[in-house]
């Protein structure tokens, strides 16, 4: 009876210290260099895009206004790797980033203007070439903006993989950009002493002799 009551004592005591065990916090999402996507529903005209240094990261935000679209209709992003040479729209014409590596940002029925009211309730104004100078995103640059087809091309300094996250109120895409070390490939060789190679080649050159 006594080693129960001093148990609940003890339970008490830890939980009003805030000792006591408490669930753990959902871990964030991994970062991958695997194509990402998802929805961000309506008709989205992009407003804002900013580029900023976060925590060892970089992070580059697209925000929108969403426009009503009909039933079925709406937004869609796509995040993945691309390779040179890229091309500005259907102009065809060679477009130069900045990078020893690419992520392209897609937006399908996302515009630079608003499609379909008169006049415009939104449109873009800001710049559409970035070059935020940060650690990994060098430039940031608008490759496509046709027919409800919105392309942005990521010039990072070095392999780098990303994270994903949506936010609302306003809707926004945020993607972090994390450098990642490239794997060492081929053979594995054993580390030999220099001492060891010395007498090696010595013995070498008397066989020769």
């Amino acid at each position: 009876m006594r080693t129960r009551w001093f148990l609940s004592c003890v339970v008490v005591v830890l939980a009003g210290s805030g000792l006591a065990a408490r669930p753990a916090a959902a871990a964030p999402a991994a970062f991958s260099c695997s194509p990402a996507s998802g929805t961000l529903g309506g008709l989205a005209v992009l407003q804002h895009v900013t580029a900023t240094a976060e925590s060892g990261n970089d992070r580059i935000v697209f925000e929108f206004a969403t426009l009503s679209a009909p039933s079925g209709v709406g937004a869609t992003y796509t995040v993945s790797a691309a390779t040179p040479p890229f091309t500005a729209g259907a102009s065809g014409q060679p477009l130069a980033v900045g990078g020893q590596s690419f992520v392209k940002v897609s937006f399908h029925n996302g515009y630079l203007q608003d499609p379909v009211n008169v006049p415009a309730q939104a449109a873009y104004t800001g710049p559409q070439d970035l070059k935020p100078g940060l650690p990994v995103l060098t430039e940031a640059v608008v490759s496509d903006a046709f027919e409800g087809f919105l392309t942005w091309i990521l010039g990072l300094r070095q392999k780098g993989c990303w994270q994903v996250t949506q936010l609302t109120g306003p809707v926004r895409l945020v993607v972090e950009l994390r450098p990642m070390a490239l794997p060492v490939t081929g053979p594995q060789l054993p580390a030999v002493p220099l001492g060891v190679l010395g007498l090696a080649a010595l013995a070498g050159m008397r066989r020769r002799r």
